[in-house]
């Protein structure tokens, strides 16, 4: 409680700032007072204007020129809008989702024009938005009745809520039924709901590397990862290749993609580290713990990974499956408040003991450790080369708000497995990869160790400590 507390005075300085300095807009022709527009960047669609509509109801077009103009939604004519940009994001806030945002309630992403327009959630390419809720305490039993005009698509107990999905058409309807009260002055929600955020993406982050972490010394000592369960949370695995043969107990799609296969090789490759038995390479291209057993959840495809998806792969290998161990080569911006992934990491881990193996990500510089490798739970593993030296992509902290500590460990990750880890393709069965996705796996070795000495851990909570006993 006391990093979210620390978090939240920290975006009601940076909030305080931005009011400080508004910027002048131009309004959408014959729509209302809407105070929109400002010179401020954000992409658009092959040189053609970009329109998104946010949660209030309220569309915001991007012109070619870089300019923003608002046109309120409907019954909100009288309603102002700070516009302005920061870190190259253009935003565009409501006056009457100020309160709220300000109070930790209401995601700041819903805002973010810049990032509903890269997420493709702006009109053109999606006539729905995609939101995660939770509910106040003694009424998560909600999730299963949608918020007026909304409707459910994931249940996700590890953060008391649901993931709902409105039309656009009805957006307004949505913010009125969760923001109901006196406009300019409610710092709360209704309708039972505690908080709403945007369901975003997030981003997957990809023979040295084996006896780099000392992998052969454990083989020689059994530790194997014999009895061990690791979930990988990724774009799914390819369970025709021969490295996986009768690895994989079960397997769940949970993206949008219609197809449950692994199309982008990722997943794949990740699972490949963790527990291949090196067939297709005769044995050269072991994982770092062959005798594992895998569980593979496809949260990303080519577009990203959404929130949503990723929260109920988390929910299914730890308290559904019992996974001791998931992996996340993934990741996504920090902010200073409490994210839904890493509430989530944080409630799973306490009542199922799972360690959740988390990428740092891939920004390399100070401060950009990115979520839910944030989470207090988290193990979040930051990359180094085949020489030990800190790759110069790997993310840094400190952890954004607090300055927290983390990443917690680093591990191979820069040009890993030469010529390359096992990859699903048409063309070939491996491939090179210089990112960090690799990382997290490696730390599993020394995590499977502990588990053969003291198998009781991993169902009692989350190992206290990651180095061999």
């Amino acid at each position: 409680m006391r990093r979210n507390r620390r978090k939240l005075a920290g975006l009601g300085l940076t909030l305080g700032l931005a009011l400080g300095v508004p910027v002048p807009a131009s309004a959408a022709p014959a729509t209302g007072p809407g105070t929109a527009g400002a010179r401020a960047a954000a992409p658009t669609t092959a040189g053609k204007p970009v329109t998104v509509t946010l949660i209030t109801g309220d569309q915001v077009t991007v012109t070619t020129s870089g300019q923003a103009a608002v046109r309120p939604g409907a019954g909100r004519a009288g309603i102002g809008f700070l516009v302005g940009r920061d870190r190259g994001h253009l935003s565009v806030l409501p006056q009457d989702a100020l309160p709220l945002v300000r109070a930790g309630r209401v995601d700041r992403r819903l805002f973010d024009v810049t990032e509903l327009i890269a997420a493709g959630y702006d009109d053109a390419h999606r006539d729905t938005l995609p939101l995660l809720v939770s509910y106040r305490p003694g009424a998560a039993r909600r999730a299963a009745t949608p918020v007026a005009g909304a409707r459910v698509t994931h249940e996700l107990p590890a953060i008391g809520g649901a993931a709902l999905v409105a039309t656009k058409a009805d957006a307004g309807a949505v913010w009125g039924a969760v923001a109901a009260g006196r406009t300019g002055a409610r710092v709360d929600t209704a309708e039972g709901v505690d908080r709403v955020w945007l369901d975003g993406r997030r981003r997957v982050t990809l023979d040295h590397s084996v006896p780099q972490i000392g992998t052969p010394a454990a083989w020689t000592a059994g530790w194997t990862g014999k009895g061990v369960t690791v979930a990988v949370l990724d774009t799914g695995v390819d369970l025709s290749h021969p490295d996986l043969a009768g690895k994989v107990a079960d397997s769940r799609n949970f993206s949008e993609a219609t197809e449950a296969d692994d199309v982008i090789g990722h997943g794949t490759h990740v699972a490949s580290i963790i527990a291949g038995s090196g067939a297709a390479s005769g044995g050269r291209y072991r994982g770092v713990a062959p005798d594992a057993t895998l569980l593979s959840g496809k949260v990303c495809e080519n577009q990203g990974c959404t929130e949503s998806a990723i929260l109920a792969g988390m929910q299914w290998a730890a308290a559904e499956k019992h996974a001791d161990v998931v992996n996340m080569s993934l990741s996504g911006g920090d902010t200073p408040e409490v994210d839904p992934l890493e509430q989530a990491v944080g409630t799973l881990t306490a009542q199922t003991g799972t360690l959740f193996v988390v990428a740092a990500g891939n920004d390399g510089f100070d401060g950009s450790v990115g979520s839910p490798a944030t989470a207090d739970a988290a193990l979040a593993v930051g990359a180094v080369d085949r020489n030990d030296a800190l790759a110069d992509f790997s993310s840094r902290g400190p952890r954004v708000g607090d300055g927290g500590l983390k990443p917690d460990i680093t591990a191979p990750a820069s040009t890993s497995w030469p010529p390359g880890p096992p990859m699903a393709s048409s063309a070939t069965r491996w491939g090179r990869s210089t990112s960090p996705s690799p990382a997290p796996p490696w730390p599993l070795r020394t995590w499977s160790a502990r588990w053969r000495c003291w198998p009781s851990s991993t169902r009692t909570g989350r190992p206290g400590s990651t180095r061999p006993p």
